[in-house]
């Protein structure tokens, strides 16, 4: 891959975008202490802008910055950009009609989960992000992608919902498979059990956040004529 001077600069853009909603909180969590912070937006919204790699990497690089700027958001300490990395990675995958690699970093997060004892007795914690993988790997994934295209009049706001709603679900997931081995024992199977009637309100929150923003931003970048940070 060739980085060009506006992809370099848009890395470095993004990067500092992602830094600083690292510091602004979102929510609480649950269990442990810490705070979840904006950064759970970020890397959908900027994978979408800028695609898997591009938008990775601005990500990977940014969620570096917060975890020094805020370690209070830091929550699996130098670990913490892994998940808003796959975030962006997941929903960068959907846009560019690769949905079904979205798909397997689900699953193979899902395993992860699953492989600690807790995470078997907790299964029913999951349901959402296995909704979001069958997304991921159905012909809706594929469909969402085939939504954006150079054409200045079409308006993939279902291509966005989607792409936010698996990067969102992605980014989770792999930071619930980090926390549950990362933080362990302290996330006791109860635990899990009291976060499903409140993190699907709160991730389909970030979802819907992350659509209202990013579609506005991805047609301005277009109507600029940056159609190629858009590829």
């Amino acid at each position: 891959m060739k980085l060009s001077t506006i992809k370099i600069a848009s890395i470095a853009v993004f990067a500092a975008l992602q830094a600083l909603l690292a510091v602004l909180p979102f929510s609480i969590t649950i269990g442990v202490s810490g705070q979840i912070t904006l950064g759970i937006i970020g890397g959908s919204l900027i994978g979408i802008l800028l695609g898997p790699v591009i938008g990775g990497l601005a990500v990977l690089i940014g969620s570096f910055v917060g975890v020094a700027l805020n370690p209070a958001g830091a929550l699996f300490g130098m670990l913490s950009p892994i998940s808003p990395f796959l975030g962006a990675v997941g929903a960068g995958c959907v846009k560019i009609k690769r949905g079904y690699i979205a798909g397997a970093v689900i699953l193979a997060s899902l395993l992860t989960f699953y492989a600690h004892p807790y995470g078997r007795e907790a299964f029913v914690y999951t349901w959402l992000h296995i909704v979001a993988m069958i997304v991921a790997f159905s012909p809706l994934g594929w469909i969402a992608g085939s939504t954006f295209n150079s054409a200045k009049t079409a308006k993939p706001i279902f291509g966005i919902a989607m792409a936010a709603f698996v990067g969102v679900m992605t980014d989770h997931v792999a930071g619930s498979a980090l926390a549950i081995w990362y933080i362990s024992p302290a996330l006791t199977p109860e635990i899990w059990f009291s976060a499903i009637p409140v993190y699907p309100v709160e991730r389909i929150l970030a979802i819907v956040l992350t659509t209202l923003i990013t579609a506005p931003v991805y047609y301005t970048l277009r109507e600029a004529g940056l159609s190629d940070l858009l590829k």
